[in-house]
C-alpha cells in the first residue's frame, strides 16, 4: 500500500484472562494503542476470547460496554459444547495438562468469519494461542504479532515451568505464530535477542518499539502536599514503588533496602502502590523487619490516579533482582516515572539499562544489591538539587522519545508496510 491510508485493523487477544477493564499491565497498553490508532483515523476493533465460551468484539475501547459477539461455527453448537464440557471435566479430575485446543479452535472459527472485513490482524501474544494465526493463513490476512514477553519463560521464572508434552506443544504453536507473522513487535532488545536465539526468528522481521507513556497526563503539576497529607506522609522523605507486585519486581529486596535506609533516615517512608501475587510475602517481610509503621501499602490505585500519587515521591524505584533469564520486557512504570519528572533508582537490567542514562536520567544499581540500592537512595534523599536535575532530564527524555503518540506512529508504519 503506497502512502497513508485509513486501515481496518483487527487487534486480537486469545488469552481468556485478558480484562479490558483492568488498570494493570497489558490492558493499559492495549487501550492506549487502540485509542491512538483511532486518533490517526484508522478503524480498529478488539476481538477477544471471553468467558462463557464466546468471542466478543469492541469497536471503541472507550466504550467497552458496546460489545458485539463474533459468529461461531461448530464450536457454538450444543453438541460441541457438551463434548467440550466433558473433556474439560475429565482433564481436571485426572490432572491432565491444559492445551487450549478448544479455545484455539473457537478463536480460529471466529477469526475466519470476522477477519475478511479487515486489512490486517494484530495479535498480542499469549500462551497456547494459535487460533488467529491459523485463520490469517486460511484467509490470507496479513498477521502482525506483538511479543511483550515469552509466556513460557515467564512461567519458568515464577517457578512453574511447562513440562513434557505441554511444553512441546506450546513451543511448537509459538513457532508457528512467529513463522506466520509478517512482522513481530518486541518491547525491548532483550526480547528481540530471545526470539532470534531461542525462536530462530529472522531478525529482519522484528521491530523493537518500547512502550509509551501519556506524557501530558504524567507531566501535569499536581498538589503534592494534598496527596502527602491524605496519606499521612507530610514532609517525610518518601520512596515509592508502583506496580503489580510480581515476584520478579524485587519487592523483597526493596523492603530489605528500606530497612537499611531507616537506620540513616528514621523519618523516611516507603509507599508501595499496587497489589498482586507478591503482596502477602512483602507484608510478612515488613512485619518481620519491624518497619510496618514506616510503610504504606495502598492496594490497587486506578491508573488515572497514578500521576497524582507520584507527586508525593522524592525517589521512585524499579528494584528488579537477578533473574534466571534476561529481563525481556519494557517496564511501563519506568516511562511513567520519567514523564512525572521523578528521580529514579533502578536495577541495571535489560531494557532499563538502555533507557536510563546512569547519573543523567536516573541512578542504576546492580540487580539484587541491597547495599547499592540503599546507598543510592539515601544519597538522593539528602540531595534535592540532584533529584530535581535527574527528574528534569528524565522527563525531557520521556517527552522527546517515549510518548504513546510516537509508539503508535511507529506501529502505523509497520501496518502500512504489510498492507
Amino acid at each position: 500500500m503506497q502512502g497513508k491510508a485509513n486501515l481496518r485493523i483487527a487487534y486480537v487477544i486469545q488469552n481468556i484472562g485478558f480484562d479490558l477493564a483492568s488498570d494493570v499491565g497489558i490492558p493499559i497498553t492495549v487501550k492506549y494503542t487502540l485509542r491512538g490508532l483511532r486518533k490517526l483515523e484508522h478503524s480498529v476493533s478488539l476481538l477477544q476470547l471471553a468467558g462463557g465460551r464466546l468471542v466478543t468484539g469492541v469497536d471503541d475501547v472507550s466504550n467497552p460496554d458496546a460489545l458485539w459477539y463474533a459468529p461461531l461455527g461448530l464450536t457454538g453448537t450444543r453438541p460441541f459444547k457438551l463434548l467440550e464440557s466433558g473433556v474439560r471435566r475429565l482433564q481436571r479430575e485426572l490432572g491432565l495438562p491444559y492445551f487450549a485446543f478448544f479455545d484455539s479452535y473457537r478463536f480460529y472459527e471466529a477469526c475466519c468469519r470476522c477477519l475478511p472485513r479487515y486489512d490486517l490482524c494484530h495479535e498480542h501474544n499469549g500462551l497456547l494461542s494459535i487460533g488467529a494465526a491459523l485463520a490469517c493463513v486460511r484467509k490470507q490476512i496479513p498477521y502482525i504479532l506483538t511479543m511483550d514477553a515469552d509466556p513460557m519463560l515467564e512461567l519458568a521464572v515464577l517457578g512453574r515451568p511447562l513440562r513434557g508434552l505441554q511444553a512441546l506443544v506450546a513451543a511448537w504453536e509459538a513457532s508457528i505464530t512467529y513463522k506466520v507473522a509478517k512482522k513481530i513487535v518486541c518491547l525491548s532488545e532483550p526480547a528481540k535477542q530471545h526470539l532470534v536465539e531461542k525462536g530462530q526468528v529472522d531478525p529482519g522481521k522484528i521491530s523493537v518499539i518500547p512502550l509509551g507513556v501519556d506524557v501530558e497526563r504524567f507531566a501535569q503539576p499536581y498538589d503534592s502536599w494534598a496527596v502527602r497529607t491524605q496519606l499521612g506522609l507530610y514532609d517525610a522523605p518518601v520512596i515509592m514503588f508502583v506496580g503489580s507486585f510480581q515476584q520478579w519486581h524485587g519487592l523483597d529486596r526493596l523492603v530489605e533496602g528500606f530497612a537499611q535506609i531507616l537506620r540513616k533516615l528514621p523519618e523516611a517512608k516507603l509507599l508501595l502502590v499496587g497489589d498482586g501475587p507478591a503482596r502477602r510475602a512483602v507484608e510478612r517481610e515488613i512485619a518481620e523487619l519491624g518497619i510496618a509503621d514506616a510503610v504504606i501499602v495502598t492496594g490497587i490505585v486506578p491508573h488515572a490516579g497514578i500521576p497524582e500519587m507520584l507527586t508525593a515521591a522524592d525517589v521512585v524505584t524499579a528494584p528488579y533482582p537477578h533473574l534466571p533469564q534476561e529481563l525481556w520486557f519494557s517496564p511501563l512504570k519506568l516511562y511513567e516515572y520519567m514523564a512525572a519528572g521523578k528521580a529514579i533508582v533502578a536495577s541495571r537490567a535489560g531494557q532499563i539499562a538502555e533507557v536510563i542514562q546512569d547519573g543523567h536520567t536516573g541512578i542504576l544499581v546492580e540487580p539484587g544489591n541491597v547495599d547499592d540500592f540503599a546507598q543510592a537512595t539515601i544519597r538522593l534523599l539528602k540531595n534535592p538539587a540532584e533529584r530535581e536535575w535527574l527528574g528534569r532530564n528524565a522527563q525531557q527524555q520521556a517527552i522527546q522519545h517515549h510518548s504513546w503518540e510516537q509508539y503508535v506512529r511507529r506501529l502505523e508504519e509497520i501496518y502500512l508496510s504489510v498492507s
